[in-house]
């Protein structure tokens, strides 16, 4: 019965990802029109939550979670921008296990991220993010919301009371 509570809770959280990665994504990038560029920077936010949400030591079927609804919320959008039934597993398949890539190297990075100098930093991002040329945005927005997120407290955070942090560099 608690983790049907959590559930809800968790759901809020993903919406709440969802909602920040919108208005973040618009406010850092001049012109994003681009549901990859979405998705894209959609993933990074959602594996800075999971980093948070084991660095704080939450239970695992929690972050489980919110990858369950990641991939159910893929299986939706795939198919809205016109993908036929007969692709929809591959494709989905594909976009799991670069986010499972990312999620991999992303945590590496935040984990060590004071002692990784800014061509390791640099590297991990070109990697993700193709379509940027200019990464000194998603590096600065990258440092603002680690810094964040490990102040953050517990409370603030099952109550989904986060804000991405975003400062504009052009």
């Amino acid at each position: 019965m608690l983790f049907s509570k959590k559930k809800k809770v968790l759901n809020v959280i993903y919406n709440k990802i969802v909602e920040e990665s919108k208005g973040s994504l618009n406010l850092i990038f001049e012109n994003p029109h681009n549901t990859d560029q979405f998705m894209e920077f959609f993933q990074l936010n959602l594996i800075l939550i999971l980093w948070f949400m084991k660095q704080n030591n939450i239970d695992n079927k929690n972050l489980d979670y919110l990858i369950t609804i990641f991939v159910k919320d893929l299986e939706g959008m795939v198919i809205e921008l016109g993908a036929s039934e007969t692709s929809l597993r591959k494709k989905i398949r594909v976009i799991i296990e670069n986010f499972y890539g990312r999620l991999y190297s992303y945590t590496e990075l935040f984990d060590h991220y004071e002692s990784n100098n800014y061509e390791i930093k640099k590297n991990v991002i070109k990697k993700n993010f193709h379509f940027l040329s200019n990464l000194k945005p998603i590096i600065k927005y990258l440092n603002t919301n680690i810094l964040y997120l490990r102040k953050l407290q517990l409370d603030d955070f099952w109550e989904a009371n986060f804000i991405f942090r975003v400062k504009k560099v052009f």
